[in-house]
């Protein structure tokens, strides 16, 4: 596929859409003969382990509701999946391929969609499905929606990164031809995740935004600001440090400051709250050594296990969690490569090292004045962790 479409002049051709249709025929039936040899197993498919209730419900695809967790004792968790709990998925689908001998393609467990069939728990493809997410649950205190999630998530979406001329081909192809599956198609036969191939579609159709480099001074953060009070309705600037903004609020302020709404989210967050709000002296190096000895409480393994709001719970509320993350993540990707694989316990150690000898700067604090604009204020108290 990636030679036919490296190089496209046509995309009005029916032979290159005749040719992912025929892609896409060859993953279904790939997908129907691994359901198929799931069910020559289903006799010996029995459940020898225990389970919490949270994996002994029927549905894959409903999310638990709150209702259904009233009056359980035992809890699953709720975060994004670690890096810990990918390699028992993985050791338990190991496991699983030897014990019951089907092919190693948890890629099609992924894709396969019951669609022409019976949807009812107690149809036999349900159960064997049911059956293989519940044995790569084993060990993980997780509900089989939050485990099959990870599987189509994971498994199914296995290409990822920049687009390649070939793929954004195979989306023009897919548009022209078949507008209204254009993301399933393309999704399906270039393995990449669907939300992902939606946006690229359309920045291919309407073109990426602009994005305007923006310097921020005081006189602009004070516009923002004052923007920012106007909309939310309130008066005390100190109002906005624990205030949840609407989406509606950020787009306003996009009309009046010509700048994305994401890039005035990531000012705000990353840096202008805490600014506002760190009534304190505090140097920045002081806070990275602070998030390195905390992440030392936790059972993280790498970077990508870390969750930041709980981080932040372990700093006065002024600091986000984004906030922390930025800071962390700038010193910690400039000197260690491969920074989300890299062992967290060598990137804490190596990382109080290093900071030793890093320029330290103080925290820019700023103050909203009697004359409603934002100034530079050198607070004399200095901030104890």
């Amino acid at each position: 596929m990636e030679e036919l479409f490296t190089n496209v002049e046509d995309i009005t051709d029916p032979s290159l859409m005749d040719n992912i249709l025929a892609n896409l025929e060859e993953i279904q039936a790939e997908n129907e003969e691994f359901i198929q040899a799931l069910l020559s197993k289903q006799d010996s498919m029995i459940v020898t382990w225990h389970q919490p209730w949270y994996q002994e419900l029927n549905c894959l695809t409903r999310r638990l509701e709150q209702s259904e967790l009233d009056n359980k004792a035992e809890r699953f968790r709720t975060d994004t999946i670690s890096s810990e709990e990918c390699k028992i998925i993985k050791k338990n689908w190991k496991k699983f391929r030897k014990m019951f001998g089907v092919p190693n393609k948890p890629i099609c467990l992924a894709r396969w969609r019951n669609k022409d069939k019976c949807r009812s728990p107690s149809t036999p493809e349900e159960i064997a499905r049911r059956f293989v997410v519940s044995f790569l649950a084993q060990g993980l205190e997780r509900n089989l929606y939050q485990v099959y999630k990870h599987v189509v998530s994971y498994y199914g979406s296995p290409t990822r990164g920049r687009y390649r001329e070939y793929e954004e081909n195979v989306m023009r192809v897919c548009l022209y031809h078949y507008p209204k599956y254009a993301c399933l198609y393309s999704s399906a036969v270039l393995g990449r995740d669907p939300r992902g191939i939606y946006k690229r579609l359309e920045q291919l159709c309407n073109g990426k935004p602009d994005r305007k480099p923006i310097k921020w001074t005081l006189t602009l953060a004070t516009k923002f600001l004052k923007l920012l009070l106007n909309y939310t309705g309130e008066t005390v600037v100190d109002n906005l440090k624990q205030r949840k903004f609407d989406k509606s609020v950020w787009l306003q302020i996009e009309n009046d400051m010509d700048q994305q709404y994401l890039c005035l989210q990531r000012f705000w967050y990353d840096g202008l709250h805490a600014q506002l709000f760190v009534k304190a002296d505090v140097k920045g190096n002081k806070i990275i050594k602070r998030v390195l000895k905390i992440l030392r409480l936790f059972p993280y393994k790498v970077w990508s296990d870390i969750r930041w709001k709980e981080v932040a719970k372990h700093f006065p509320d002024a600091f986000s969690h984004r906030f922390l993350y930025q800071r962390c993540y700038k010193f910690a990707a400039k000197s260690f490569d491969g920074l989300r694989t890299h062992p967290l316990e060598e990137v804490i150690s190596k990382g109080i090292e290093l900071i030793k000898s890093r320029r330290n700067k103080r925290l820019k604090t700023l103050v909203f004045n009697e004359n409603q604009e934002l100034e530079i204020i050198r607070y004399p108290n200095k901030l104890k962790f």
